[in-house]
């Protein structure tokens, strides 16, 4: 069965997702939903400036054996901007903390040293396995409701 190898681009973290080119675009959004936690209908795909249809099937667009697409994440409506996501330390503490995707990676970092007394500076923050900078506001990791950043304590200060 012939399939297509994308990398997905758009935030800090490049998921690479395999799949069938009998699949529709939107089973690779579901797909992307399982990696990153974003429900679909926030999400839009772009390949070489053109949205991808949802009904579409990845053979229909001729990718080719690897493909870069765009993710574009639609941000969540003014209404309800903050949730909560799982923050967990290496020494299996944990506390949901209420964020919003603006948020940014410093400000958590901040928030997660007044909750787990743990100086900022001997902390690295992760989600899905890459870390965090400080500069970027959490909407870069995909952080979302729900989600768990990790806390990695290290011996020496950043």
């Amino acid at each position: 069965m012939a399939t297509v190898q994308f990398r997905i681009t758009g935030g800090e973290v490049t998921p690479e997702i395999t799949m069938p080119i009998s699949a529709t675009i939107l089973d690779l959004k579901e797909r992307i939903q399982l990696f990153t936690g974003i429900v679909m209908t926030r999400q839009s795909l772009r390949f070489n400036n053109q949205e991808l249809t949802n009904d579409r099937t990845i053979g229909h667009y001729g990718f080719g054996q690897f493909a870069t697409l765009v993710l574009d994440v639609k941000p969540l409506n003014d209404q309800f901007p903050k949730f909560y996501i799982l923050v967990k330390s290496c020494n299996e503490q944990s506390k949901m903390i209420k964020v919003k995707e603006t948020t940014l990676v410093g400000d958590l970092r901040s928030k997660i040293e007044r909750q787990f007394g743990i100086p900022g500076k001997l902390m690295s923050l992760f989600r899905l396995s890459q870390e965090m900078n400080d500069d970027f506001p959490l909407s870069a990791y995909y952080v979302c409701a729900g989600c768990e950043v990790e806390v990695v304590i290290n011996t020496e200060s950043r």
